[in-house]
């Protein structure tokens, strides 16, 4: 049984993102956020989009986090699903 460790982090400002050998990756726009697009799609105000790897697979895309204007602040969360060791 693999361990593993949660990773938070927040992004307010475009940038490409790798997914660091991840077991799984998640991308959360509050509903107060500016719209934001992960590799072209986009994350609806308060949706998640999550990607999962098979069983003995990890992730190791990059993804393009774009931002547009809008009323609310550039904001989006990730969390990473890390393998330990």
């Amino acid at each position: 049984m693999a361990k593993t460790q949660t990773q938070v982090l927040f992004y307010a400002k475009p940038e490409v993102l790798s997914a660091d050998g991840c077991f799984a990756i998640s991308f959360f726009r509050p509903t107060t956020a500016n719209p934001v697009f992960v590799s072209g799609i986009p994350i609806e105000a308060g949706q998640t989009l999550t990607i999962e790897q098979n069983v003995g697979d990890v992730d190791c895309s990059k993804y393009d986090i774009v931002f547009y204007s809008g009323s609310g602040s550039p904001e989006l969360y990730v969390i990473k699903i890390m393998p330990i060791g």
